[in-house]
């Protein structure tokens, strides 16, 4: 028994290995724009998803996803979530005709999950980013005037593999110099602390609103107060987080 379970420790140290290679391991650079990411699974393997994918036009593709539930399974179907993705976004250019793509190959190729994600898709060019919301917590927007707003939760559309003929629908915003957006799972807002509370999306706008205008800055305040906020409670979802933005001085 002891040997079997150095075995699977080693199967799962592996897919552990062969998960992170379908996550960037490197950030875009875009001139003018800064980027942070964040990625801790509940287990070895996990289901959250993000990825930067070089477009036309030098267009850089944002892209945030969570496959229900965790472990092996979630972790095999984020797989085909990438292959798939990357595939939609050469074929189309247009991001929500791409989402739409993505979505009718899913769901025709499995029907044993589903997909929630928030594509963003920056244009270095006008300094507009285009955003496609499939049933994902809208990104939080730090203006430079303070305030915040969560884009695109008008126009979100169901998750990813539930129906397969889905028209997805997209918005643009322009972000000014020290703006930035706030993507991420909900393995964040919806971490306990050992009382059982969770940590909430009003908490995760407190510390935008509160934190400086550079990505690293505010996604290394969030891990942190999370981690304070959790203290010994154990982890139960995974956990991504992507902050990227324009430089103060672009």
């Amino acid at each position: 028994e002891a040997l079997i379970q150095r075995e699977v420790q080693r199967d799962l140290e592996l897919a552990h290995e062969v998960q992170r290679d379908f996550l960037p391991d490197v950030q875009p650079e875009l001139p003018g724009f800064l980027f942070y990411d964040y990625y801790q699974p509940a287990n070895h393997v996990g289901g959250d998803y993000y990825d930067y994918v070089t477009l036309p036009d030098n267009r850089i593709a944002v892209i945030v996803a969570d496959v229900v539930g965790h472990g092996v399974a979630a972790a095999l179907l984020m797989a085909k979530f990438s292959a798939e993705m990357r595939f939609s976004l050469a074929v189309e250019s247009r991001p929500d005709q791409a989402v739409r793509l993505l979505n009718e190959r899913f769901s025709r190729t499995q029907q044993r999950g589903f997909v929630t994600m928030i594509m963003t898709v920056i244009d270095p060019q006008t300094n507009e980013v285009t955003i496609v919301n499939a049933g994902h917590m809208p990104p939080v927007w730090r203006r430079s005037d303070g305030t915040i707003d969560e884009p695109g939760s008008e126009i979100s559309g169901i998750p990813i593999g539930i129906e397969e003929t889905v028209q997805y629908e997209q918005t643009t915003i322009q972000l000014a110099p020290a703006e930035l957006l706030v993507l991420y799972t909900d393995g964040l807002n919806e971490a306990c602390n050992p009382e059982e509370e969770q940590f909430g999306i009003d908490r995760l706008k407190k510390v935008v609103l509160k934190t400086g205008d550079v990505p690293s800055d505010l996604g290394t305040a969030l891990v942190e107060t999370l981690g304070t906020f959790q203290q010994e409670a154990a982890q139960e979802d995974d956990m991504c987080l992507v902050v990227f933005g324009r430089s103060p001085d672009a």
